[in-house]
């Protein structure tokens, strides 16, 4: 069963018990997990919006709203790194090589999330054109 089709508590131990498995995991596995954990969620069309940052919900309210666009998966995916103690994650408005716009979380460089399901591992610098950063800088701190 999809977590994200089951009540607010249960996606919110689900989320819980996924910090506390990747935890003392390798930035690979840790970026791998947390991108098929973010994608099972259902998306609509829009729901956030990459210029209204202020009125971004926080990830518990993330998760009570149950409602995700790219760019609140996104956020979700940064959520969960950031409060795994991982800083090198930036969220980024790009393209792939298709023109398609999309949002991006990019772990040191090195890792690129929010794409196509199952592609953190195979994603390369190359198959995108960054545009701009996403300042989530805001959202982290609210974490601290």
């Amino acid at each position: 069963m999809n977590i994200f089709q089951i009540d607010y508590e249960t996606r919110l131990q689900n989320w819980h018990d996924l910090k506390e498995e990747v935890r003392n995991s390798d930035l690979k596995t840790k970026c791998v997990k947390i991108d098929h954990w973010w994608q099972q969620a259902p998306t609509v069309h829009h729901y956030l919006h990459i210029k209204d940052t202020q009125n971004w919900p926080d990830p518990w309210e993330l998760l009570v709203e149950n409602l995700y666009c790219n760019v609140a998966k996104a956020l979700g995916m940064c959520y969960t790194l950031h409060l795994l103690g991982e800083k090198n994650v930036r969220m980024v408005n790009a393209s792939d090589k298709f023109g398609n716009d999309i949002i991006l979380v990019v772990v040191n460089n090195d890792f690129f999330l929010n794409y196509w399901p199952n592609t953190v591992e195979t994603n390369t610098v190359a198959d995108f054109t960054l545009k701009s950063e996403i300042d989530i800088s805001k959202q982290l701190a609210r974490l601290k």
